[in-house]
């Protein structure tokens, strides 16, 4: 059994090696020890089930072996941030100030149309609307937009969002069948999926003009 411990031990540090190596890509939203661990135990489970000549006690030992080696390095990891950043990674920015920087696409192994198939998914039009494009330790892609290609909020035009009788909030725990309930519901009543009726909307319009009206008288006028 030793041997299979040892023989464990060995691969799980080649794995975080070669995965290093190919770089964040292929991780896929994975953390690196996440994708380490889960591709052994699905292989060591593979091996149990369909190779009866490997004994069930020695799959057990792969597996537990796998487990703590996830536990001690993820405790270590939260002890010692030097070391986090050697076994997981950092940060890479892939786009600076609407400028792609080609070396650490290079460095990343991360392709042009990787990266603009990431800006797609956030629903980025132009690559100069990001001020930073960051590739993340476990292979994700974050976006920080620049000041003006922000979205506009209800905050911004100082309106207040008020839930309908028939809204249905994601951050409540709600019953399964409370939800079908208020979507049939809704549905039989005809509203808007927005569930703000027409009076309603007339009257946060008329909100929203008068605070356009605001802004433009604030803002200095060409030629002063």
């Amino acid at each position: 059994m030793a041997e299979f411990v040892l023989r464990a031990v060995g691969m799980y540090f080649l794995a975080m090696l070669a995965i290093r190596f190919m770089g964040k890509r292929a991780l896929g939203e994975l953390g690196l020890f996440d994708f380490v661990v889960m591709t052994g135990v699905g292989h060591t489970l593979t091996s149990i089930a369909l190779d009866q000549s490997l004994p069930f006690y020695e799959g057990i030992a792969v597996l537990a072996t796998l487990a703590g080696l996830e536990y001690l390095l993820g405790y270590a990891s939260l002890k010692n941030q030097r070391l986090a950043r050697l076994i997981s990674g950092v940060p890479v920015v892939l786009i600076d100030n609407g400028r792609i920087v080609r070396e650490n696409l290079a460095r990343e192994h991360f392709n042009v149309d990787d990266l603009m198939q990431e800006l797609r998914k956030q629903g980025i039009r132009d690559v100069y609307e990001v001020e930073k494009g960051i590739l993340e330790p476990c292979g994700g892609f974050s976006v920080i937009l620049k000041q003006d290609a922000e979205p506009v909020t209800r905050g911004d035009v100082g309106l207040n969002w008020e839930p309908s009788a028939h809204s249905i909030l994601t951050l409540e725990q709600e019953p399964r069948q409370k939800v079908f309930q208020q979507c049939w519901e809704k549905g039989q009543e005809g509203e808007e999926t927005s569930g703000v009726s027409l009076p309603r909307q007339a009257e946060l319009l008329q909100e929203i003009l008068n605070r356009l009206d605001d802004i433009s008288r604030r803002l200095p006028q060409n030629g002063r």
